[in-house]
C-alpha cells in the first residue's frame, strides 16, 4: 500500500506489455497487454483486462516476476525493465473485471526511470501550471483593462480641464479683444474731435477706463494661464503621445486619422511630413527618421515621386495620385531634419525631390499640380517657393534659388489680387482657400511681401472677413460652447453653414504669430501685439475643440479632430472624414504647431 501512495498519476496512458516468468525463473512465454497511468520511481501500476483462472494464480504467488515493455509516448523507442509484483488488486464491477497490478522494478536504466517520472510529473504539474498562468494572465489583463480605464478617465478629465481653462481664457481673451477694438474707435474720434474740448475730454476719461479694464482683464488671463500651465503642458504632451501611437513600428508612417473606417490605416504624405516634424520639435529624431527613411528605401514611387497616400500597415500605395504638394512637403520635412541633425542622412532625399519638383516648372516659373496635370495650385507654389528657398540654404546650389524666384515671379503674377487684396486658390481660380491666406504670409514672410508690394496685414483681413466662423460645439456630455475658428472656403460660397478646419485655424495661428514677431521686429509693438492677442485668442478656441481619442490605441489621450463637423463639403473637392469626432494627424500636428510657435516653412525656429 506505501507503493501506492508514491506514484504519479498521469493525465495519459502509456501501453505496457507484461510478461509474467516461471517458477525457475524462465520466461513462460504468457504476454499480456496492458496500460499505465500510474508511476513512481520505484515501479508502476499495470492495469490488465480480465483473464483466465489459471493465470490469476500466477499473479497471487508473491513477488513474482515479471518482464516490462514500456512504450512511453515521449519515446522512439520502449523501455525494457524486470520487476517483481508487490501487489494485487481485483475490480469485479463493472463486468467484465480488471486487475491492477502493482510491479516495483528489479532492473531498469536509470535514465529512462528519470524520463519517466519526470514526464510523469510535468504532466500532473502542467495543468496545475497553465491554470496559474492563464489566471495570473486573466489577473494582469484585469488589471490593465482597469488601469487603461484609468488612464483614459484621467485623460478624459485632463482634456476637459483644458477645454474649459480654454472658454474660461476666450472670454476674457474675446473681451480684451472687443476693448481693443473699442479703444481704436475711440482714438479715431478723438482724432476728429480735438476742437471739442469736452467731447475730448470724454473721450480721453473713456480711454482710460478702458486701458483700466484692460489691465485688470491682462491680469486675469496671466493668473488663468498660471493656473492651467501644468494641465496644459500634459495635455500637449498627450498630443504627441497621441501621434506616436498612430506610428506602425514596421513601416514607421503613421495612420492619418482615427474614427473613420473608410479611411484605416491609410498614411497620407502629408501628414507624415507633419508627424516627423512633431518628433523633431520633442526631440524624438528616431522617430522621425523612420518616417523619412520609408520614402528614401522603402516607398514605392510612379513617375519619380512618391503617392499622395500609403497604407500604414504595409507600406503599399493607398492612392494611387501623385501630386507636386505632398511631395514638397515631405522634402520640407526632410530639411528640417537635416536643419536640425545635421548628419547629411536626408539631404539627397530633399534634393532629389527638388529636382523632380523643377522637371515640373513651366517657363513662367510655375510649378503644375503633378506629372500630366495642367492645373496650377497657388497652395503648391507658395510651398515650392519655401522649399526651394530652404534647399539653397542648406546646400548654396544656385539652380534652388533660380527655381525660387522664378515661383515668386508665378505668384506675382497669377496669385495675387493687388485689387483685392487676396490669393487665388490657383491660375485662372478665384476660389476662396483659406490656406493660400495664411501660407502665403507664412512661406514668403512679411518682409518679402512688402518688398513686393503685397499687403500682409490686407491679406490676413480678408481672411477674417470671408473665412471666419462661430460654431456651437456639442461636447460628449452634452454642454454646447461657442467656438470661433476658420472654414475652408467661404462658408456662403460653399452652401452650408460654417464649419472650422482646426487644421487651417491652427495655420492661421501660426500665421499670427509670424506678423507678431515681424512688427516687434519693426519696433510697431502695438502691431505686434495685438497679433499674438489674436494668436492666443484663437489657440484658445481651437483648443476647445479637443477630443479624447476613442480607440484602445489612442486611451483618451487629447487629440483634434479634422473639422467640427463630420463628413461635411469642405468647397475644394473632398469631404472631412466620415464617423464621430474623428481623429486627425494634421489637425493635431499642426495644433501643436501653433500652440509652440513652429513654422514649417522656416528654419529660424527655435
Amino acid at each position: 500500500m506505501n507503493e501506492k501512495r508514491q506514484y504519479v498519476r498521469m493525465g495519459t496512458v502509456f501501453p505496457v506489455e507484461i510478461r509474467f516468468a516461471g517458477d525457475a525463473g524462465e520466461r513462460s512465454g504468457l504476454l499480456f497487454q496492458g496500460f499505465t497511468r500510474d508511476v513512481s520511481d520505484g515501479g508502476l501500476c499495470v492495469e490488465l483486462k480480465s483473464f483466465g483462472k489459471q493465470t490469476e494464480k500466477l499473479l497471487l504467488v508473491p513477488e513474482k516476476a515479471v518482464d516490462l515493455t514500456i512504450n512511453p509516448a515521449f519515446s522512439l523507442h520502449p523501455i525494457q525493465a524486470a520487476a517483481k509484483i508487490v501487489w494485487l488488486k481485483k475490480q469485479d464491477s463493472p463486468f467484465p473485471p480488471r486487475y491492477f497490478i502493482g510491479v516495483s522494478y528489479t532492473r531498469i536504466d536509470p535514465v529512462a526511470r528519470a524520463r519517466l517520472i519526470g514526464y510523469a510529473r510535468r504532466l500532473l504539474w502542467l495543468p496545475r501550471v497553465t491554470a496559474g498562468f492563464f489566471t495570473a494572465v486573466l489577473f494582469v489583463t484585469a488589471g490593465l483593462f482597469l488601469h487603461d480605464l484609468e488612464l483614459r478617465k484621467e485623460n478624459k478629465l485632463l482634456v476637459n480641464g483644458l477645454v474649459r481653462g480654454a472658454e474660461k481664457r476666450s472670454a476674457i481673451a474675446s473681451n480684451l479683444y472687443q476693448s481693443e477694438k473699442e479703444k481704436a474707435r475711440l482714438e479715431s474720434e478723438l482724432t476728429r474731435a480735438k476742437d471739442q474740448i469736452e467731447k475730448e475730454k470724454q473721450i480721453r476719461a473713456a480711454l482710460q477706463a478702458i486701458e483700466s479694464g484692460r489691465e485688470k482683464l491682462k491680469a486675469n488671463l496671466e493668473n488663468l494661464k498660471k493656473e492651467t500651465k501644468a494641465a496644459d503642458s500634459l495635455v500637449l504632451a498627450q498630443m504627441l503621445d497621441w501621434i506616436r501611437s498612430h506610428q506602425n513600428a514596421r513601416t514607421g508612417l503613421v495612420a492619418s486619422f482615427e474614427g473613420d473606417p473608410s479611411l484605416q490605416d491609410e498614411a497620407f504624405t502629408y501628414d507624415q511630413s507633419l508627424a516627423s516634424q512633431v518628433f523633431l520639435i520633442f526631440g524624438d529624431d528616431k522617430k522621425a527618421a523612420s518616417i523619412l527613411s520609408f520614402y528614401e528605401n522603402t516607398a514605392r514611387k510612379s513617375q519619380g515621386a512618391y503617392f499622395n497616400a500609403y497604407s500604414a500597415f504595409d507600406g503599399q500605395p493607398a492612392e494611387n495620385i501623385v501630386q507636386t504638394g505632398p511631395n514638397i512637403w515631405m522634402g520640407l520635412a526632410a530639411l528640417q531634419y537635416e536643419n536640425k541633425i545635421k548628419d547629411g542622412r536626408f539631404i539627397n532625399l530633399a534634393r532629389g525631390l527638388g529636382d523632380w519638383v523643377i522637371g515640373l516648372q513651366d517657363e513662367e516659373g510655375g510649378i503644375r499640380g503633378g506629372p500630366g496635370l495642367s492645373w496650377y495650385s497657388t497652395e503648391h507654389n507658395l510651398d515650392a517657393y519655401a522649399f526651394f528657398t530652404m534647399l539653397h540654404r542648406r546646400t548654396n546650389d544656385p539652380k534652388y534659388k533660380q527655381a525660387a524666384e522664378g515661383v515668386l515671379g508665378w505668384i506675382q503674377k497669377y496669385a495675387y489680387s493687388a485689387k483685392d487684396k487676396r490669393f487665388n486658390r490657383g491660375k485662372g481660380d478665384a476660389t476662396i482657400s483659406t490656406d493660400t491666406f495664411s501660407w502665403a504670409i507664412a512661406a514668403l514672410g512679411p518682409a518679402l511681401l512688402d518688398q513686393i508690394h503685397f499687403d500682409a496685414e490686407g491679406i490676413i483681413d480678408f481672411a477674417e472677413k470671408n473665412c471666419r466662423v462661430s460654431v456651437k460645439d456639442v461636447r460628449p456630455d452634452g454642454s454646447v460652447s461657442e467656438v470661433k475658428g476658420f472654414d475652408f472656403a467661404k462658408a456662403g460660397h460653399v452652401g452650408r453653414g460654417g464649419i472650422i478646419s482646426t487644421e487651417w485655424t491652427a495655420q492661421m495661428i501660426v500665421t499670427y504669430r509670424v506678423l507678431s514677431k515681424y512688427f516687434f521686429s519693426t519696433g510697431e509693438k502695438e502691431k505686434a501685439s495685438l497679433y499674438l492677442d489674436k494668436a492666443n485668442f484663437y489657440l484658445n478656441e481651437l483648443q476647445k475643440l479637443m477630443i479624447t481619442s476613442p480607440s484602445k490605441t489612442g486611451q483618451g489621450r487629447g487629440c483634434l479632430p479634422y473639422a467640427s463637423i463630420d463628413n461635411a463639403d469642405t468647397g475644394h473637392g473632398w469631404r472631412t472624414p466620415k464617423g464621430s469626432r474623428t481623429g486627425s494627424v494634421s489637425g493635431t500636428a499642426y495644433g501643436i504647431f501653433a500652440w509652440v510657435g513652429y513654422n514649417p516653412f522656416s528654419l529660424d525656429n527655435h
